[in-house]
């Protein structure tokens, strides 16, 4: 995002389009307002329709009773609804604001604080690394804590980035994280951004100017989204799955593709001026106004399990046996098998020092030694899962007739052992 201001010195006045009933300063703001617009918007015809309507509107008095905030919500109102431009906005100062001093925005270009929108940094069961990411904070001031993220999740065998609570940031942030995800040694261009007051069109290309070491280009990626996933976070997911790096997973995006300058005047109001759009190179378009569609979609809250879900069947139709544990407590999770009396009562009983019961239609388990039962979750027929136990899970095995004739415990790393049936 880029800010500049102009005050009250610069202020352009159209002959013939002042209000008779609006306060001449109002007068005065919104018709530099407009030709500000028309100047300066992405798109130079709806930027004169944009402008032409804010005059219109003005001569017509509808700002005539509208002051601060009022008259800032109409305008975003307005503006919005003829462009269809979320990333248009209005905003008004509070009563004698003032524009902050030097010292003050040498202070607010300094770093933020930590974790710079790295909200959860985990491995998840099933050797998942999970990245829930809030924002793309300004790329010089995340290299480290980036490189502290790719260390904590090196040898994953499957990366999730979350940007379901995500609403934008810095598209150099989004092209510094997008690196470690391709191969280093070829540059891959991942977007451009075309600046309508510069006139020119800036590329994203991946690069190396990264800790190489930890790129992760083979690594299968997972993002999930939601209706609230905007701008740079949308960039992302779009580059991604256009360049067919990663599967989408969750909610259609929010539909922000057009950057912003935020424009001061006479230090009453702010006007979020949308000044350049994005340029997908395998598309040749955007997501402006559509959003980016997932791969698979699901509600924004069932996003994250449909995405471990799916890495681990991909991982344990692959082969990969040692999955099948945290597979099993998804299963369990996600869509636990009904089991009916008859089978309850088939399961119960005592397995050496494990024993199991049918309680309140439920089944339960417990070992020697142990006072309290536990709930049993089936995942799969005569497979159970320990609610909340993460690990383990146990099969119920039968004779050549079918019946019940013990239990083996599965362990995470392999291991099992049997309980014959008393």
């Amino acid at each position: 995002m880029n800010n500049y201001t102009k005050g009250a010195s610069t202020m352009l006045i159209i002959s013939g389009a002042i209000a008779i009933g609006a306060e001449p300063a109002t007068t005065e703001i919104i018709t530099e307002m407009a030709e500000t617009i028309s100047e300066n918007y992405v798109f130079p015809l709806i930027g004169e329709e944009a402008s032409a309507m804010l005059l219109q509107n003005l001569s017509d008095g509808d700002y005539d009773t509208l002051t601060g905030a009022s008259l800032a919500d109409q305008l975003q109102q307005d503006l919005q609804g003829l462009t269809h431009d979320l990333h248009f906005g209005v905003r008004a100062f509070p009563p004698n604001w003032q524009p902050p001093s030097s010292e003050e925005q040498d202070s607010m270009r300094s770093a933020p604080a930590a974790p710079f929108g790295f909200n959860s940094v985990e491995r998840l069961a099933g050797n998942i690394g999970y990245i829930d990411l809030r924002g793309f904070t300004r790329a010089s001031f995340i290299e480290d804590t980036l490189e502290a993220t790719m260390r904590l999740i090196q040898g994953s065998d499957a990366v999730i980035f979350d940007l379901r609570r995500n609403g934008g940031g810095d598209p150099e942030a989004v092209q510094l994280i997008s690196s470690y995800f391709f191969d280093p040694d070829e540059s891959t261009h991942l977007n451009s951004l075309y600046s309508r007051p510069r006139n020119e069109t800036t590329e994203y290309w991946t690069h190396a100017r990264i800790n190489t070491t930890l790129a992760m280009p083979d690594v299968p990626m997972y993002v999930l989204t939601s209706g609230r996933t905007f701008s740079a976070a949308e960039e992302f997911t779009y580059n991604m799955k256009n360049l067919d790096r990663a599967t989408i997973i969750g909610e259609t995006t929010g539909g922000g593709a057009h950057p912003v300058d935020s424009i001061n005047f006479d230090d009453q109001y702010m006007v979020i001026l949308p000044t350049a759009r994005a340029i997908s190179p395998i598309t040749k378009t955007n997501w402006e106004g559509t959003g980016v569609f997932p791969d698979i979609e699901t509600s924004s809250d069932d996003a994250l399990e449909a995405a471990i879900m799916e890495v681990l069947e991909s991982a344990y139709e692959s082969g990969d046996e040692s999955v099948q544990w945290a597979l099993a407590t998804m299963h369990a999770k996600t869509n636990p098998v009904p089991c009916s009396q008859k089978d309850l009562d088939a399961y119960a009983g005592d397995y050496g020092s494990r024993h199991t019961r049918n309680h309140e239609g439920g089944l339960e388990y417990r070992r020697d030694g142990v006072s309290q039962w536990a709930k049993l979750v089936c995942f799969a027929r005569d497979r159970f899962v320990i609610d909340g136990f993460d690990g383990f899970f146990m099969e119920f095995t039968r004779d050549d007739s079918g019946a019940i004739n013990g239990i083996t415990g599965h362990y995470d790393g392999g291991r099992t052992d049997r309980s014959p049936r008393d």
